[in-house]
């Protein structure tokens, strides 16, 4: 069903995920003009958009410009091209360009000083996730701006998500989240690593995925505690006792010969935080050695 008051929309960049949103936009009856630096990518995007190759055209004269390139670099590249700043005074610009907090706040002072209203975002989800309930995004900056457009963002996620009004928070909360991703990730492949080296099939430890996943989730809800009260005491497991398991884990990756790098990194951080004198303290203890110079 097309919405009461369909939006204006420029969509700038035609890659896997700006294609994607494009597409997820028209679905839902809004017009959307989309733009690519290969004119044939732009044609290519379909599902009732609209292909412009001038830059100019295609955001002249919308609500929402929402830009999805490579890098930020690259995006202002574009918005610094003769003509395009003019052409987006007085509408909103959506930074989907995943980068850094700096990169955002640099952002939102290029918009400021052209009168453009501008939101950064970060969109957690794969392209073919994008209009799905998988997929979520992250907005920070004007409260105001990011409540006028809410309906039309819902179009590429349901769950869009006000984070804050410092405009680094979305990127920020976005890099926090991948961390966590990448570094889950990277733990559980080792560890099905350890299980072949020592011929155990690693699709047995894949099937007791809800154990580790358990104890991330409980040491999780505990470090959120702890760290707002910067109190890591406790009488569940000290990190003297986390460290001997560690210990444990690069002996054995030693022993298999596969790559001990990683443990070997844990076991640094962990034993980081025993020389500062928390051995006695619980696992999230830690956090004080990571936030310190």
């Amino acid at each position: 069903m097309a919405p009461k008051n369909p939006t204006k929309i420029a969509v700038i960049g035609s890659g896997l995920m700006g294609s994607a949103l494009a597409r997820a936009f028209a679905a839902a009856g809004h017009e959307v003009a989309v733009w690519n630096r290969t004119p044939s990518k732009a044609k290519a995007v379909g599902g009732r958009t609209i292909a412009f190759e001038d830059l100019i055209e295609a955001v002249s004269g919308r609500e929402l410009v929402v830009i999805s390139l490579s890098n930020y670099a690259a995006c202002f590249e574009l918005l610094s091209s003769e003509g395009v700043a003019p052409a987006l005074a007085g509408t909103t610009l959506v930074q989907l360009t995943s980068g850094s907090p700096a990169d955002a706040r640099a952002g939102l002072e290029w918009a400021k000083e052209r009168g453009v209203d501008y939101l950064d975002a970060a969109i957690l989800a794969y392209p073919s996730f994008v209009a799905t309930d998988y997929a979520t995004v992250f907005y920070a900056g004007s409260r105001s701006v990011f409540d006028r457009h809410l309906e039309t963002l819902q179009a590429i996620a349901k769950n869009s998500i006000y984070v804050d009004e410092k405009i680094g928070s979305a990127a920020t909360l976005d890099c926090a989240i991948l961390e966590a991703y990448y570094g889950s990730s990277l733990a559980f492949l080792h560890a099905a690593a350890m299980c072949k080296a020592e011929g155990l099939d690693p699709k047995t430890f894949f099937s007791h995925k809800d154990a580790f996943l358990g104890l991330i989730s409980v040491t999780a809800d505990a470090a959120r505690g702890m760290v707002e009260s910067n109190d890591f005491s406790g009488d569940q497991c000290s990190l003297n006792t986390h460290v001997a398991a560690i210990e444990h884990i690069v002996r054995l990756s030693e022993d298999a010969r596969i790559s001990t790098r990683f443990p070997k990194e844990l076991l640094d951080n962990y034993k980081r935080a025993i020389g500062a004198g928390l051995g006695h303290k619980e696992l999230p203890a830690v956090f004080r050695t990571l936030t310190q110079d």
